[in-house]
């Protein structure tokens, strides 16, 4: 659990900055539900950024900060999870809130959120050797549904509203998909040096 404490201390206080940023102007102040999800996703979004990037960000960067992170994707991971999970809280507000339910348009969205719990209850050792060959390709199939999520629903929000909020986090979404892609080239390149 030692490992754990300072990410989760920081989600701890993203997420109420998030709260508190959805409070409404009135006297006294009323939680706007919608715009609790919008911020609550963006703070898991920022959470997943270094989880998706960290191991392409280390094969170009070996600075001591991006090394001494990875040993800790799983905490990083596990955190995410987390504040994902915390979204997925407050979309449930909102419903029960606006009297509305989830409809056939959001299964992909559902599908993604079981994927993510899959990914959250077999983020331990002991789950992890029970998983045997399975947890990998599994956690890697999450965290690509995870992505793409992220970038469709951004992509979309800012063909909708064109707003710079959305532009900053497309290009976010963007900017680790290229590393990724970079990397995975890269790597290719310098087998058959090594081969060879």
């Amino acid at each position: 659990m030692k490992g754990y404490l300072g990410p989760l201390g920081l989600l701890a206080l993203a997420l109420c900055v998030a709260a508190a940023s959805s409070l409404d102007g009135s006297d006294p102040p009323i939680l706007d539900y919608e715009r609790l999800t919008r911020y609550t996703a963006r703070v898991s979004f920022l959470f997943f950024l270094p989880v998706f990037t960290l191991s392409a960000l280390s094969h170009f960067l070996r600075h001591p900060a991006v090394l001494a992170l990875r040993p800790r994707r799983r905490q990083l991971g596990v955190t995410f999870g987390i504040a994902h999970l915390c979204h997925f809280g407050a979309i449930l507000l909102f419903h029960q809130h606006q009297g509305t339910w989830f409809t056939a348009d959001d299964s992909a969205a559902l599908f993604i959120y079981a994927l993510l719990g899959v990914q959250v209850a077999t983020s331990n050792t002991p789950a992890a050797r029970a998983s045997g060959k399975l947890w990998r390709p599994t956690h890697w199939v999450a965290s690509y549904a995870l992505f793409v999520g992220f970038f469709t629903t951004y992509l979309g929000r800012l063909q909708a509203s064109g707003a710079l909020v959305y532009l900053l986090l497309f290009s976010l979404a963007s900017a680790a998909w290229a590393l990724r892609l970079a990397a995975f080239f890269s790597k290719r390149r310098a087998r058959p040096l090594e081969a060879s």
